[in-house]
C-alpha cells in the first residue's frame, strides 16, 4: 500500500527533493558542513530519481548503476581530494541527471492526458536542466578558474574548490538565474565556452517552456472537448 502511494507520488517527491539542496545550502555553518549537507541532500535527489524512472526494469537498473558510481566517487572525494576524481564525479553526475531528465521528458511527451503527475514530471525536467548546467559550469570552472568572474563583495566566502560540491551551490544559483533569463550580473561568464553554455541554457529554458506549455494546453483543450462530447 505504502509503496503504491509513493510510486504514484514519485514525481512530486522528486520535485521536492530537487528543491532541498538549493534551500539548505545557505544554512551551512562551515565549508565542511556545507559540502556534507550538499552531499546528503543531493544523494536524496539521486535515490528518488531512480525511483521516479523505475517504471521499466532496465531503465531503473541503468539509473541505479550510474548512481552507485556517482556515490562512490562523491564520498571518495571526502577522503582524497583528487582533481581527476572531482572532474569524473561531475561528469557522472551530469550523465545521471541527463538520463533522468530524458526519461521524465519521454514520460511527459507520451502522455495523452494532463494530470498532476504529468505537471510535476514536467517541472522536474525543468529543474533538472538547471542542475545539469550547474555541473557543466562547475566542470569548466574547475578546468579554468578564469572562466567566470564572481563578485567577491557579494560572495565573500568562496570555497577553495576541493570537492565536487565546493562551488556547486554558486553555479546552481547562476544556472537558475540564467535558465530563467534573470541574470543579476554578480556571476559572469568570461570565456567563450562559458558564454556559449550560458546562452544555450537560456535558449533551452525558454524553448522548453514554450513547447511544454503549448503541448499541455493542447492536451487540456482536447480533454475538455472529449468531455463535452461524451453523453
Amino acid at each position: 500500500m505504502l509503496h503504491s502511494f509513493l510510486y504514484e507520488k514519485r514525481f512530486i517527491l522528486l520535485f521536492i527533493a530537487l528543491l532541498i539542496p538549493y534551500i539548505l545550502h545557505p544554512l551551512k555553518v562551515t565549508e565542511m558542513w556545507g559540502v556534507s549537507i550538499m552531499d546528503l541532500a543531493f544523494s536524496l535527489v539521486l535515490f528518488i530519481g531512480v525511483f521516479a524512472v523505475s517504471s521499466r526494469r532496465h531503465i531503473a537498473i541503468t539509473a541505479l548503476s550510474i548512481l552507485v558510481l556517482v556515490q562512490i566517487l562523491t564520498w571518495t572525494t571526502h577522503l582524497f581530494s583528487n582533481h581527476s576524481l572531482i572532474l569524473t564525479g561531475m561528469v557522472l553526475n551530469a550523465i545521471y541527471l541527463i538520463y533522468t531528465a530524458t526519461i521524465l521528458l519521454m514520460h511527459v511527451v507520451q502522455r495523452q492526458t494532463v494530470s498532476s503527475e504529468t505537471i510535476f514530471a514536467s517541472l522536474c525536467v525543468y529543474v533538472l536542466i538547471g542542475y545539469i548546467w550547474a555541473f557543466f559550469y562547475s566542470f569548466v570552472d574547475d578546468l579554468d578558474p578564469r572562466a567566470f568572474q564572481i563578485n567577491q563583495n557579494l560572495f565573500e566566502e568562496l570555497p577553495i574548490g576541493q570537492h565536487i560540491f565546493s562551488k556547486l551551490y554558486y553555479f546552481l544559483y547562476f544556472s537558475f538565474t540564467t535558465l530563467t533569463t534573470l541574470g543579476y550580473g554578480d556571476i559572469l561568464p568570461s570565456s567563450p565556452w562559458t558564454r556559449v553554455l550560458a546562452s544555450t541554457e537560456a535558449m533551452t529554458g525558454q524553448l522548453y517552456l514554450v513547447v511544454l506549455v503549448s503541448r499541455l494546453v493542447g492536451i487540456h483543450i482536447s480533454q475538455s472537448v472529449d468531455g463535452k462530447n461524451r453523453p
